[in-house]
């Protein structure tokens, strides 16, 4: 395990997770999720692949994220993701990891509320939660975009906390995106773990780096607080 930054723990109560690249990673599904965008935003727009990619690529970049760019392109997202949800199969290209399973279940035995944000739409997400493994069951909440304004809104982290019944002081929040994830979280008051990413330890909204998500309880302890 290697952990950097600041602190050599954090104390909390709640645990929100990211699913994408923090609760698995697959660069095969990464890659078919990309090409399915491509042709889903290419059909609705009318324009050829080429030109539909460099719109996304340039917009994704000043945006920061692609729930941003499907609205400034006028593209309602829960259709969006439900069309990737009947167009992908998550089971195709992803595998369970035993650790992360125990990793869950580990901080649930030692009284972590956990709850899991994504910025994906819900059937999507359970697609993907089925073919990595993990039932629903282990989280006290699940808040997509489906539920909620997705990051980096406020929204959403809000909308979970208040269901596991945890304030920000007690919480923390695990991703792989500073902008996009860990500095709203950040600004909400919520400590934060960022996951695999070394190069941005002296980042001011990052409380911890850990190379791997599956590391997380050696770095966290629990909080009486509520």
């Amino acid at each position: 395990m290697s952990a950097g930054k600041r602190h050599a723990s954090v104390v909390a109560k709640c645990i929100l997770f990211d699913l994408d690249g923090t609760l698995y990673t697959s660069a095969g599904y990464s890659d078919r999720l990309e090409s399915e965008i491509l042709d889903y935003v290419s059909e609705k727009l009318r324009i050829p692949e080429n030109a539909c990619k460099e719109i996304l690529n340039e917009r994704r970049k000043r945006l920061g994220t692609l729930t941003r760019t499907l609205a400034s392109l006028g593209i309602e997202r829960e259709e969006f993701f439900h069309e990737m949800a009947g167009r992908l199969e998550p089971g195709d290209f992803l595998r369970k990891d035993p650790k992360i399973l125990l990793m869950l279940k580990r901080l649930r035995k030692r009284g972590f509320k956990l709850a899991l944000v994504s910025n994906s739409g819900r059937p999507l997400v359970l697609k993907i939660l089925e073919a990595i493994g993990l039932d629903v069951e282990l989280f006290g909440a699940i808040v997509t975009s489906s539920e909620a304004e997705p990051k980096p809104s406020h929204a959403s982290f809000k909308v979970a906390m208040k269901s596991l019944g945890c304030t920000a002081r007690c919480s923390v929040y695990v991703g792989d995106r500073i902008e996009a994830e860990l500095r709203p979280a950040h600004d909400l008051g919520m400590q934060t773990i960022l996951v695999g990413r070394k190069e941005s330890r002296s980042s001011p909204y990052v409380n911890i780096v850990l190379e791997n998500v599956s590391d997380l309880p050696a770095v966290i302890r629990p909080s009486p607080l509520r």
